[in-house]
């Protein structure tokens, strides 16, 4: 057994997945292994990854339809590493992510997993930032998505339920906090990926992001009984971009859980008020500028 799985699902990729199969092939750790998992694409991203396997016998192809979610649960049907570390074909791990990562969990027996902060480079606008993550426990996962895919390195073990297949945004946080929800983690303050951001997210994409962050936000509530005051202010928010997002973007209805229905309907009620409106949209337009994918 090697000590990391690394999974890249690879759309479309043949432009960037050599540079985030570099960045593996750099660790400071050497025991792991590659699954790069080509889900449908219509590119030369076939003739790319038998270019790196023939560079390297850690590097292994499989074949899924399209599909993140289901790429990513077949790579974890073949990953035979104790620890899993999920990476997007555009993105890249900091040299010794896997080194510190590892050498942590085995340390600690007891923690699921070792989340680093990210760097968010925007190749696009030429810009990046730096976007620490703000838990001490895995429990904030029930109210909002605060872990880029790449950025925990988790216990296979750890990982009892797969992706959902069925959803296009936010199946990696429902992911994470079906996974890691009680569960101890341990949260480090250094960067250990770049998340690249490309000309192919869109305003589009943010607007449709916002109404999966509603339709996910439901299920946890179902399934954890998440609900209270402590998440009153979160649901509104998800409420009423929800709404926005379905006017401005997409007339798709998705079937929110009935645990969001109070939200959805007071906020149809402020959104029904002009004034109110206004406010709101300005301030969730603010948003939308200031936004990655935007």
């Amino acid at each position: 057994m090697v000590k990391v799985s690394i999974i890249i699902p690879a759309y479309n990729a043949a432009t960037t997945l050599k540079r985030a199969v570099q960045s593996v092939r750099k660790q400071t750790l050497n025991d792991f292994e590659i699954l790069i998992v080509n889900n449908g694409s219509t590119d030369q991203t076939a003739p790319v990854m038998s270019h790196l396997v023939q560079a390297d016998p850690r590097i292994h192809i499989l074949q899924s339809m399209k599909g993140r979610s289901r790429a990513r649960n077949q790579g974890l049907t073949k990953a035979q590493g104790t620890f899993i570390q999920f990476l997007d074909a555009d993105d890249e791990l900091a040299v010794n992510k896997l080194e510190v990562g590892s050498s942590y969990l085995t340390n600690h027996p007891n923690s699921s997993a070792y989340i680093t902060a990210a760097k968010y480079q925007n190749d696009k606008r030429g810009d990046e930032s730096i976007r620490q993550i703000p838990l001490t426990s895995a429990a904030p996962l029930l109210k909002a998505n605060y872990l880029p895919m790449s950025a925990p390195l988790v216990r296979k073990s750890a990982l009892i339920k797969p992706f959902r297949e069925d959803l296009e945004y936010n199946e990696d946080w429902l992911f994470w906090a079906e996974n890691l929800y009680k569960k101890e983690i341990a949260v480090s303050s250094t960067v250990g990926t770049t998340i690249h951001i490309t000309s192919a997210n869109t305003m589009t994409q943010f607007d449709r992001m916002q109404m999966y962050e509603c339709y996910v936000r439901g299920i946890l509530k179902e399934e954890f009984s998440a609900r209270g005051p402590r998440y009153w202010a979160r649901d509104m928010r998800y409420a009423l971009n929800y709404l926005l997002s379905a006017s401005d973007a997409t007339s798709e209805d998705l079937k929110l859980s009935k645990t969001m229905a109070w939200p959805i309907r007071f906020s149809r009620l402020l959104l029904a008020v002009p004034p109110l409106r206004a406010v709101i949209t300005k301030k969730r337009n603010a948003v939308k500028a200031r936004s990655q994918y935007g």
